[in-house]
């Protein structure tokens, strides 16, 4: 399965190319941004094969991404869509890196066809990779490869009768002892070190190991076969492990702070329990390191661990509590960033009551209770964006190698969803009162009041009070005033017509009383002359104060 990017700023463009993917390639996962700056945004956080990119687009063209992911030196493969008028540009990414370019509008067989090119590249790329991960393994590994399958095979319990028979006579050395396992943090390894380099330090360090231990007994390092970067050991000795947990810890600490210190890189050890029989009961301490190392995602890596002193149960349950049990839900729904926070760490504080659980197990949850607040926000959020938060996230939150890493990624999904759904309610919210202005520009003239205006807007009329002062500054009563009295000011500027017609005209039946109301609010209405109103005061102040009425009222 492949990540795939798509960066365009015309969101049906997008959404198009994201569902032709989508029929092509079910199993992908796809992630839409409308420009190359949330493209750059995306790929910080998740590992991305495949981008496929508009040229022109705003705050960062396609041109400009395609830089910036030559120069993070990136293994991604890159297609440009481009339109006719644009041969130019498209031969411009090519020499920049670009896979391949695309013509828009996009043809489903062009599309299909370009998928197939790019199965083809990134299979023989992985495989090129593999290949020479697997020579350098073959020339650095202190144990032969084939032994390192069978060591593998056997510490996880899925040795055939054959495979043990082979390991007694290859090993006939081994009695009582244990099991260690050391492992490095990936993400400083990617950062620091090439493939090669690292294959070099692991014969490095399985050496230190033998010089560390002093142990009065042989000791067996290798590279545990398909848990890259964890290199195990077994100790035979006859001795228990009290001495080691005494004598021997300030030592191995020591050393874990050397290896920071020189390579910059965070190395764990993890020790299961001594056991009389190595050939039969070496995969149950094999399985206890394993969960020694588990447990530095609850107290922090770069440390040496006994399972003996740990309170870990891998096996407790989930619990699959749902967010409404929690009250996250509730702080959502009130935009509450800290309350969200503080919710979840109620429901972190609930999975980890007692003995930890497997950390995934915990990730599990946290991320099944993010997942149904997204979901659950779905009518707020648009499709689009639900779908990208629920991609990142599954792709993230398991990806966390500590519970402080875990809570504050929660914390970070927590704070972009209130943000998201402020943005849509703002937007919601202008679109509605926009609605309200244009149904009062259309209706002022009838009998209107605030419960029947509500009522088309399907509000209460409580709420419709609160929420039009809240985006006018003016109550429904002094808005509908206004806009009466700013009708009628148009319909005097001629002096032609009688006072009843336009107080009729406006929305009042009382001509009396509207030449209170009018003379009220605005003081300028003056005498009669046969039945007409006689505007008294010159154009120049009606179109004054008409202009600076409209100005203030749609502010």
């Amino acid at each position: 399965m492949y990540n795939v990017l798509v960066a365009d700023d015309e969101p049906r463009h997008r959404r198009g190319i994201a569902d032709m993917i989508k029929k092509l390639r079910p199993e992908y996962r796809i992630f839409m941004v409308k420009d190359g700056l949330e493209a750059l945004s995306i790929i910080e956080d998740n590992r991305i094969d495949i981008i496929l990119t508009d040229i022109r687009m705003p705050n960062m063209d396609g041109l400009t991404l395609i830089e910036h992911m030559a120069a993070r030196k990136k293994p991604v493969k890159i297609v440009i869509l481009s339109v006719y008028g644009n041969f130019d540009y498209a031969r411009q990414a090519l020499k920049l890196g670009a896979f391949d370019y695309l013509l828009k509008p996009l043809e489903a067989k062009s599309l299909s066809e370009i998928l197939d090119k790019l199965d083809v590249a990134l299979e023989k790329d992985r495989l090129s990779f593999q290949d020479g991960a697997n020579l350098r393994r073959k020339l650095n590994s202190a144990v032969p490869v084939y032994e390192q399958h069978l060591l593998s095979r056997w510490l996880r319990g899925s040795s055939s009768e054959e495979e043990l028979l082979e390991i007694r006579n290859l090993f006939p050395f081994l009695s009582g002892g244990f099991v260690m396992l050391a492992t490095f943090h990936k993400r400083e390894i990617a950062e620091i070190y090439t493939p090669q380099d690292f294959e070099e330090l692991k014969v490095s360090f399985k050496s230190w190991m033998r010089e560390i231990h002093q142990m009065p007994g042989p000791l067996l390092s290798f590279n545990l076969e398909g848990e890259d970067p964890v290199i195990g050991t077994l100790v035979s000795t006859a001795e228990s492990l009290e001495w080691m947990m005494t004598r021997d810890r300030e030592q191995f600490e020591q050393f874990i702070h050397q290896v920071r210190a020189e390579f910059g890189l965070t190395l764990t050890l993890g020790v299961g329990n001594w056991v009389a029989d190595l050939y039969n009961e070496a995969p149950q301490s094999f399985e206890e390191a394993r969960k020694a190392l588990e447990y530095v995602f609850y107290e922090g890596a770069g440390r040496l661990v006994f399972y003996d002193e740990i309170a870990y149960n891998p096996e407790k349950p989930s619990l699959r509590m749902v967010s409404a049990g929690t009250g996250i839900a509730e702080a959502l729904a009130r935009l509450d960033r800290d309350k969200a926070a503080r919710n979840l760490d109620v429901l972190i504080q609930k999975l980890t009551e007692g003995d930890y659980p497997a950390p995934a197990h915990l990730k599990d949850c946290v991320l099944y209770a993010l997942v149904n607040e997204v979901k659950g926000s779905e009518a707020i959020l648009r499709h689009e964006e639900a779908s990208n938060f629920i991609s990142e996230m599954e792709f993230q939150i398991p990806a966390c190698e500590s519970l402080e890493e875990v809570r504050t990624r929660a914390v970070h999904y927590l704070h972009r969803i209130i943000e998201s759904i402020e943005q849509r309610k703002d937007n919601k919210s202008g679109r509605i009162i926009n609605l309200c202005r244009t149904y009062l520009e259309e209706h002022y003239m009838e009998d209107l009041s605030l419960e029947f205006v509500a009522k088309q807007f399907f509000f209460s009329p409580t709420y419709f009070s609160s929420f039009f002062k809240q985006h006018t500054t003016m109550t429904f009563t002094e808005y509908l005033l206004r806009l009466r009295m700013d009708k009628a000011k148009e319909l005097l500027q001629d002096g032609e017509q009688k006072i009843s017609g336009i107080a009729l005209s406006v929305g009042f039946r009382d001509a009396g009383y509207f030449t209170r109301v009018f003379k009220r609010e605005t003081g300028f209405l003056n005498g009669q002359r046969k039945g007409k109103i006689i505007f008294r005061r010159s154009l120049i102040i009606w179109l004054f104060l008409r202009t600076n009425f409209r100005q203030s009222f749609h502010k």
